[in-house]
């Protein structure tokens, strides 16, 4: 039978837990989402990050594009101080904005962003329309929305190898956390057909790799 889906916690606000995120290796996965973004020619005049965690994405992008500006949000306060310490260190606190914001309930006005991106996100959410509704509100008639997450796998095997491979090197607080996101994650199908009430071509998620889709959508000028 399937795995059916077990949410996790909305919100990784303690301490150890954005701690135990941030000091896990990113880096492989950063530049695949970077390349794969920019790759699109996305508009990063203003630019919204959904989701930062600890704003290792963005501080990514602005270095290989530094006219870049990018608002960059998260739901969690540990993570936001985190990121915030990276982003001084990165000298790159005028390019980039940190705020904290619930992206089910976005503040700005439509149509206020030239691209809006997300890697990780949706699979926090319980009801992921609402944020994916959002983004698509907010984004600029000709603006790029590019959302990258984790699918759920099929059988407990298949996760169970992912886990091993992906986590080998972590502790066992950091491959439970993963182990807990794969379980929380959304299958390719629930996806697109979120996709298709929000008229939103469904071929436009894809699986990009052995655990994570990707949704490109240029927003009709």
């Amino acid at each position: 039978m399937p795995l059916v889906r077990v949410l996790e916690p909305e919100i990784m606000d303690t301490d150890e837990d954005a701690r135990a995120y941030d000091s896990m290796d990113h880096a492989a996965v950063n530049t695949a989402f970077c390349d794969a973004l920019l790759s699109r020619d996305p508009d990063l005049a203003y630019a919204l990050d959904v989701g930062t965690g600890t704003c290792l994405l963005p501080i990514e992008i602005c270095r290989r594009v530094p006219t870049a500006r990018i608002k960059a949000i998260d739901l969690s306060t540990s993570m936001l101080a985190l990121g915030r310490e990276h982003v001084e260190q990165a000298g790159l606190t005028r390019a980039i904005a940190l705020a904290l914001v619930d992206a089910k309930a976005l503040p700005e006005p439509d149509e206020a962003f030239s691209t809006v991106l997300s890697n990780s996100i949706v699979h926090h959410i319980p009801e992921p329309m609402a944020v994916l509704r959002e983004m698509v509100r907010v984004l600029r008639p000709g603006g790029l929305l590019f959302v990258r997450d984790l699918v759920r796998p099929e059988t407990e095997a298949s996760l169970a190898a992912l886990v091993a491979t992906y986590a080998a090197n972590d502790t066992a607080y950091q491959r439970a956390l993963f182990d807990a996101s794969l379980r929380a994650a959304l299958s390719l199908d629930e996806v697109r057909g979120m996709l298709c009430s929000l008229q939103i071509p469904p071929e436009c998620a894809r699986l990009t790799s052995d655990r994570h889709w990707t949704l490109a959508f240029r927003k009709a000028p």
